[in-house]
């Protein structure tokens, strides 16, 4: 491309003095100084799109610039006196320079907040007057509305555990805004307050620049995008987002629906964030620009996971003016479960817990509180693992059927899952349950071996049959059960720890002869052994090395 410097004085009769190159997204962007004055130039590659949004942009400004005490860009013309023009298969255009610190250079302070919450809602009002024109054509993988255009970039994020983050809130962003895409307001939004476009004076934000993700999208994510940023490194991130909440809503009140859905809108911009610097880094791996916030976001999304979605809406709604959501009062619950279960089935804690919702490793109750759940009988690839949920979905959603007949999902899963063991075991038994599982293999013991005989270790639990009760100490050495019965020989728990051995080979060797010297007393009686690898009951206890 020709030279800049002389682009400049061709086209908008400018003499530069300086032309400073600085990174963006999707344009090439200059710092122009001439004849006493700063400028930005923005090049970009002529398409349809670029051409419309370089129109819909400059009437947005237009419109902006009649705004007290907020700047606003504003467009230079050319000599023809056109803002935006062809050159050479670009797209030009001149507009003027910004004065202020940046929102990501200064101390995040209740008032700047405030005040950056008030801008953007006296922005987002005038905005709300502009007719969307050919901005409701475009699709953006930026526009929160279109967020599943970016699973295409996921395969570029390197850690598996990362992209389980984000198919999980993809998988809530399905469930909870795609069935309320039709209700939420749109308008056009900047849809980029992020530091880096938010400018500062005198303790208020007084400005913001490149408009380049403009959209006709849902109005809230404007808000959504706005307070994802400033909540990045910060140790209450509710509260930081409750500022700019109450500044927004003072100047274009919000909706109670719109409160209701900003955690899974900042979820979603967060991962937006990492899925595009994961895929643009491959590109352009020496880039700051690209890369400036992806170890924030990534933090954040992971602090994010650990906040009850509960709490967060009742945050914001505060924030908003609006009332809590208020959960069922225990009293009723609690009666509600005495009418219809029995007493049988024990509650934990002297004050019950409501729960509401769970993901990965946490669990959320109805109050708003966040649960690490090392107790509640946690699946192994943790709650509503989006890889889990995804299969049931799929599989169900086209058959689910029983073993009477011939289908696919049985005959590879058991195929695959023998490939797992020795030779010798080659058939597959699918059962309901853990409970049915010991049951029938104990069953197949006593059959095949001609025994009655079970030895079991002390502290074990094998199920709720009856069968399962009568091999699980834990459940047999209950006072309100019958005991333990004469075909159960029961061994010692080998647990190292605490035990007083010094160390786990001379433990284990304790525990094997042990064992065996109970086991001699049955010889010839006993049809099988049931262990767990690790025993849940007696404390998640490991096997010693050696023992099985």
């Amino acid at each position: 491309m020709k030279n800049i410097s002389d682009i400049l004085k061709g086209v908008y009769e400018l003499e530069a003095s300086t032309v400073t190159p600085l990174e963006g997204y999707g344009s090439q962007n200059y710092k122009i100084a001439a004849q006493g004055n700063y400028y930005i130039l923005k090049i970009t590659d002529k398409t349809v799109a670029s051409e419309m949004l370089a129109r819909a942009e400059g009437k947005v400004l237009q419109a902006l610039s009649a705004l007290k005490g907020m700047d606003f860009p504003s467009e230079i013309p050319m000599v023809n006196s056109e803002v935006a023009s062809e050159y050479k298969n670009h797209l030009i255009r001149l507009l003027t320079y910004i004065e202020g610190d940046f929102l990501g250079e200064v101390a995040h302070s209740s008032e700047l907040l405030l005040s950056f919450g008030e801008f953007l809602g006296r922005m987002d009002k005038a905005l709300s007057k502009c007719t969307p024109q050919a901005l409701a054509l475009l699709e953006s993988p930026w526009d929160l509305q279109y967020f599943p255009l970016n699973l295409t970039y996921l395969p570029y994020v390197e850690s598996e555990s990362k992209q389980s983050l984000v198919r999980y809130f993809y998988m809530q962003y399905k469930e909870v805004l795609e069935p309320l895409r039709f209700q939420l307001r749109k308008a056009i939004i900047h849809n980029d307050a992020n530091d880096w476009n938010v400018l500062v004076q005198h303790n208020r934000v007084s400005g913001i620049i490149d408009f380049g993700d403009m959209c006709y999208s849902w109005l809230v994510n404007e808000l959504a995008v706005a307070i994802t940023y400033v909540m990045m490194g910060k140790e209450h991130p509710l509260e930081i987002a409750q500022e700019v909440i109450r500044g927004y809503h003072k100047q274009h009140p919000l909706e109670l629906q719109e409160m209701d859905v900003l955690y899974y809108l900042v979820a979603a911009r967060l991962c937006t964030s990492v899925c595009n610097s994961a895929y643009h880094k491959t590109k352009y791996p020496d880039s700051e620009y690209i890369t400036i916030s992806e170890e924030a976001a990534w933090k954040l999304l992971a602090d994010w996971l650990a906040i009850n979605p509960i709490r967060a809406k009742n945050k914001f709604r505060e924030a908003a003016g609006f009332e809590k959501e208020r959960p069922p009062k225990l009293s009723t619950l609690l009666q509600n479960r005495a009418e219809h279960f029995s007493s049988s089935l024990s509650l934990s804690y002297e004050l019950p817990i409501h729960m509401n919702q769970a993901a990965f490793q946490y669990m959320y109750d109805a109050e708003g509180n966040t649960f690490l759940d090392a107790y509640n009988n946690i699946m192994l690839a943790g709650h509503s693992h989006p890889h889990v949920v995804s299969a049931g979905q799929k599989t169900m959603a086209r058959l689910n059927t029983n073993t009477r007949y011939l289908f696919d999902e049985m005959l590879n899963y058991g195929h695959r899952l023998l490939t797992y063991f020795p030779e010798q075991l080659s058939k597959v038994f699918f059962v309901n349950s853990g409970s049915a599982a010991s049951d029938l293999a104990i069953r197949m013991a006593r059959h095949f071996t001609g025994r009655e005989k079970i030895a079991v270790l002390e502290h074990g639990y094998h199920g709720n049959t009856a069968t399962g009760i009568s091999v699980s100490h834990y459940k047999y050495a209950d006072t309100k059960e019958e005991g333990k019965k004469s075909e159960v020989t029961e061994l010692p728990l080998p647990k190292v720890f605490g035990a007083g051995f010094p160390n786990e080979t001379e433990a284990s060797e304790y525990f094997i002869a042990e064992g065996k010297k109970i086991l001699e007393k049955s010889e010839g009686q006993i049809a099988a052994f049931i262990a767990e690898p690790i025993v849940g009951c007696g404390g998640q206890v490991p096997m010693p090395e050696g023992y099985l």
